[in-house]
């Protein structure tokens, strides 16, 4: 079943919010880091896949859970 919130390969991705606010990560690249899912893994349990994202800007980690991820055009249906 796919949800709005599914992160698929070549969609526009952001760090989610509450994966920022778990982290600590209030400022920095992180909460402004914006990139392209290029790869996605079989699942690593029901609903959770690793995905590789081309960031747009310098080296950051490539390899993210899509848990931790949220689609540029759905960054603000976040809930606060």
């Amino acid at each position: 079943m796919k949800t709005d919130r599914q992160i698929t390969v070549g969609a526009r991705v952001a760090f989610a919010r509450e994966f920022l606010r778990n982290t600590g990560q209030f400022t920095g690249w992180a909460p402004f880091a914006r990139g392209v899912v290029m790869l996605q893994s079989k699942p690593l349990r029901e609903g959770v896949h690793m995905v590789t994202v081309q960031w747009d800007k310098g080296s950051k980690p490539s390899n993210v859970l899509d848990c931790n991820l949220v689609r540029e055009d759905r960054i603000h249906l976040e809930l606060v």
